[in-house]
């Protein structure tokens, strides 16, 4: 149902399978009320939806909309073809009180009319609530949700707790423990309208701490574009929010960086088709209709301009960046995002350990990424006759200056010392092998060695004395590829089940000839690798295979029954390489 593509901090591109259709995620939901449409829902994917939320209560409750739905089934009824999720009142129950249904006919509602996802009957705690009550709720919606499973159909199951950290904790593990398409956050809308981030960092990390992470999440009312990145960094998938509508209502302009009000604005700071074609002042002058679908139509621009953006920075491995450049926006948002240091063991977990981009220094925030803490563990044990100083990360040895971190981090000031001539090459890549695998293995992986340099003076290649290629320096990264012979010496160097992915053995076949591995096929993992991390693929009895790219956390690995977990760099059937088959 649920598969990552690619990942950055908790973030992650993934896909969503309902069926036969598909959905690209981190993406947002539109809001539709089927009683007071603004964008009608057949136009949606024109500003990049391709799923739309409604609520099953308003259309049950409504006789006209209930008799349609029922006859024609919800996507003829709004005139779409893509995903269709509906909420099930219980927003309702939160805003105005008890509603008139039970959870069971709710759920046979939105079967009969043919949702993709639907969502039982939760309880929402206001997040001042008292504990006791809050726990009160919480058993009720967990007998609901036991109720719900019931049911032959892909649903929500929505983790609540209120700002309890205890109980959230409690109702993720036991939504993990139920077979739910995608777990909601619920109950945080007060939080995000009371601007109290914080708060908000709290909840997401608590949950995503203890759920199973093979399940998308789903922000329950997080809509403005000021929050997406932000909350992606934290590992929310899927957002739904009406405040593309609710704000052009009170003629509130949304950006990235925040809201405007537009009669207090000269000019569009958007090339959207809107803000290409008016002024501020012409939408001003706009009739109440007009100017209302006019700046919906803006703000639902916006918020997905913006998806794109965090979609990028997550194939970048730019994430970071994003979000705090994002968080100067609000001071409430630099608060929140400095919360994220109490929560350095999860988000270490899933971050990657290596990036396509350089990292950029952009304030005291960036000493909270996962990198810094991470680089400075690694480094402890790695000694050396030189060592050079980072502002990062502080003493570290010289000769891993190119090699990432160090040597793709811009900083305040730019270091002038690059290189080091009485540096010997073979001791750099022997220094590089134990950063990247652990000490001393630099010794034994590359003892008598030839090192080769490219026309631009980088070290590139590594060969045994007969010549035979052990790995190649990515320029990339300044990191390791082993070759196979270089894979042979590494699973002989290091320990079982340090560095490897244990496989099927129906599956070693294959992967010997260089097929990637996907996670329903791993036995075992070294729980000590991150993802984008080079692994040595062994069989059950730990006979070499191959090596390749971890793309998911070990976590992941486990959890997830489709997709890639490893890409294969080489099947031990591929022939080994020869100096003389390079070019200089």
């Amino acid at each position: 149902m649920f598969e990552i593509k690619a990942k950055d901090g908790l973030g992650r591109i993934g896909k969503l399978s309902i069926g036969k259709k598909k959905v690209e995620t981190p993406t947002l939901m539109p809001v539709i009320n089927p009683n007071k449409i603004v964008i009608a829902p057949k136009d949606m994917p024109d500003y990049g939806a391709e799923m739309i939320i409604t609520n099953s209560y308003i259309i049950y409750r409504t006789q006209k909309l209930k008799e349609t739905a029922l006859e024609k089934g919800v996507h003829k009824m709004l005139d779409f073809n893509g995903i269709i999720e509906t909420d099930s009142g219980s927003f309702q129950m939160s805003a105005y009180g008890d509603i008139e249904i039970e959870n069971k006919e709710i759920l046979q509602f939105q079967k009969d009319i043919g949702v993709d996802i639907g969502t039982f009957l939760d309880i929402p705690t206001h997040p001042d609530e008292s504990r006791k009550k809050t726990l009160s709720d919480l058993e009720i919606t967990l007998e609901r949700a036991e109720e719900a499973i019931e049911f032959d159909l892909n649903l929500n199951g929505t983790i609540q707790g209120g700002t309890h950290l205890d109980l959230r904790k409690k109702s993720a593990e036991a939504m993990s423990n139920l077979p739910f398409t995608v777990n909601p956050i619920g109950g945080v809308v007060p939080l995000m309208m009371e601007y109290r981030f914080s708060e908000l960092v709290d909840i997401i990390l608590t949950v995503k701490g203890n759920l199973l992470p093979s399940r998308p999440v789903h922000l329950f009312g997080a809509g403005h574009p000021m929050l997406l990145s932000l909350s992606v960094l934290l590992g929310c998938d899927l957002f739904d929010s009406a405040a593309y509508v609710l704000y052009a209502q009170d003629s509130r302009y949304l950006t990235s960086y925040g809201t405007k009000k537009l009669n207090e604005m000269k000019y569009l700071p958007c090339n959207c088709p809107v803000c290409r074609k008016y002024t501020a002042q012409e939408l001003i002058n706009e009739n109440e209709v007009k100017r209302l679908e006019l700046l919906s139509s803006h703000n639902l621009y916006a918020t997905f301009e913006e998806i794109k953006i965090i979609k990028e920075a997550i194939h970048e491995g730019t994430l970071f960046e994003l979000v705090e450049s994002r968080i100067r926006g609000h001071p409430r948002l630099l608060l929140a995002y400095r919360r994220i240091k109490d929560y350095y063991d999860v988000l270490e977990e899933y971050d990657p350990f290596t990036k396509r981009s350089s990292i950029f220094y952009t304030g005291e925030e960036s000493n909270l990424r996962p990198v810094v803490k991470r680089t400075k563990e690694r480094i402890k044990d790695i000694k050396s006759k030189k060592y050079d100083g980072h502002l990062f990360f502080g003493k570290f040895p010289k000769e891993l200056e190119f090699t990432y971190p160090f040597g793709q981090c811009e900083m305040e000031e730019e270091r002038k010392d690059k290189g080091d001539p009485e540096l010997k090459d073979e001791d750099i890549v022997k220094k590089i092998a134990d950063y990247q695998f652990g000490p001393n293995v630099g010794e034994k992986l590359f003892h008598d060695v030839v090192v080769k340099r490219s026309k631009t003076g980088m070290i590139r290649y590594v060969f045994d004395k007969n010549g035979t290629m052990l790995a190649t320096l990515r320029a990339r990264d300044g990191l390791f590829t082993p070759n196979i012979e270089g894979l042979r010496r590494l699973k002989d160097i290091i320990p079982k089940p340090r560095y490897r992915v244990v496989v099927d053995d129906e599956a070693a076949p294959f992967i010997k000839d260089g097929a990637n591995v996907f996670s329903k096929f791993v036995l075992k993992i070294d729980t000590n690798l991150r993802a984008y991390e080079e692994v040595i693929i062994v069989d059950s009895k730990d006979n070499l295979l191959g090596t390749g790219t971890l793309m998911l956390s070990p976590r992941e690995v486990k959890a997830f029954e489709r997709g890639m977990a490893v890409r294969t760099r080489w099947g031990i059937e591929k022939n080994t390489i020869q100096e003389g088959q390079i070019e200089d």
